[in-house]
């Protein structure tokens, strides 16, 4: 990644190819909720045997979709993964709070350089004074080049964030 990002530092748990890709995709695109519980097991797992700066951290926040892709899929497996982790390292978060308020094509279609053209300005923080000078520890399934994520910290810190971590299953 030679461009700067606007996360401080992200987190990946697994490659995303061969039985990870495919159960990411079983999750994402087939309704498969229930595989929500063991993927964020393997986050959890990952946060303890890593020892990641957790207790540092104020909110966790789930990636949101824009409501026609939620309306789609009837479910953000992002918000699964993330309350999952929450009660697990006893850390409450922050939902409906950050919100994609446009919707973007999806960024699997794109190059690595349409993608930061495609979600740029796509973010917003709704409760600014929730995320000021807090730390927070955004959520996704997959990270490739990092936009959707940065796009997203920079939303939380133009709010007024302080540090944000991102941390995925898989990059």
């Amino acid at each position: 990644m030679r461009t700067p990002r606007a996360f401080d530092r992200a987190f990946s748990v697994c490659v995303y190819d061969g039985v990870v890709k495919n159960l990411i995709h079983e999750f994402k695109y087939k309704d498969k909720q229930y595989l929500g519980k063991p993927l964020s097991k393997l986050l959890i797992s990952f946060i303890k045997e890593y020892e990641l700066p957790v207790s540092y951290i104020d909110y966790l926040i789930p990636m949101p979709l824009h409501r026609t892709k939620l309306r789609e899929r009837e479910f953000n497996q992002a918000q699964i993964l993330c309350r999952e982790i929450g009660a697990a390292i006893d850390k409450p978060l922050l939902e409906n709070n950050l919100f994609r308020y446009r919707a973007t094509e999806t960024q699997a279609s794109l190059e690595p350089h349409q993608r930061f053209l495609n979600v740029r300005g796509s973010f917003a923080v709704t409760e600014k004074q929730s995320v000021r000078g807090r730390n927070i520890l955004l959520i996704d399934d997959v990270l490739t080049t990092g936009a959707t994520a940065s796009e997203a910290a920079q939303a939380l810190k133009d709010a007024g964030a302080n540090i944000v971590f991102v941390l995925t299953l898989a990059s």
